[in-house]
């Protein structure tokens, strides 16, 4: 009699794995308080810092002022390397320069630092003001083309400028996986 109990009580432990509902967004960046700055590679010719100027989710966004160099930009410490339970990743970010700013989004699904045609590379040209990012997780290939990202294995999540001639400022904020639910 246990052992039935034991056993039914399993069934409905698994069945009610599979129903739930999965969130319908993670929230990996928010950048409310100083401790995110830890979670993030710090890098020459790029500064970071918390600034209330252009949140677009709560009361702080991350300020980056990104200098002449070769790759300026955020590199984050990513605690979630397992994707697959969303359907994209999210960010917003705010150009308050005149003109329009391109900066690109590389997204690596191997730790060895994969060459160009083995990862995620999109470029994307930022507006004036606000400017929200998704990257549907159906168009995140490698660049190549020959196959989808690993979204169980994702080690690298950079958001940078490539080469810019002068000194950028922008505000990153509410970098998130989202999902459709159910």
């Amino acid at each position: 009699m246990v052992v039935r109990l034991l056993i039914v009580f399993f069934c409905v432990l698994m069945l009610a794995g599979h129903t739930a509902a999965r969130p319908l967004e993670l929230i990996l960046f928010d950048f409310e308080e100083d401790a995110e700055l830890d979670r993030m590679h710090w890098q020459c010719f790029s500064v970071f810092s918390l600034s209330p100027e252009y949140a677009s989710h709560g009361d702080m966004a991350l300020k980056m002022e990104l200098y002449p160099s070769a790759w300026p930009g955020w590199s984050p410490k990513l605690e979630r390397t397992d994707w697959r339970d969303y359907t994209a990743v999210a960010f917003d970010i705010y150009n308050p320069q005149q003109h329009d700013v391109r900066l690109t989004v590389r997204i690596d699904d191997r730790k060895d630092y994969p060459d160009y045609a083995e990862r995620y590379n999109r470029g994307f040209v930022l507006k004036p003001g606000p400017n929200a990012i998704v990257i549907d997780f159906d168009s995140l290939v490698t660049s190549s083309g020959n196959r989808p990202l690993d979204l169980k294995k994702i080690y690298r999540f950079l958001i940078f400028m490539a080469s810019p001639p002068e000194k950028h400022v922008l505000y990153l904020d509410y970098v998130r996986l989202v999902g459709s639910g159910g």
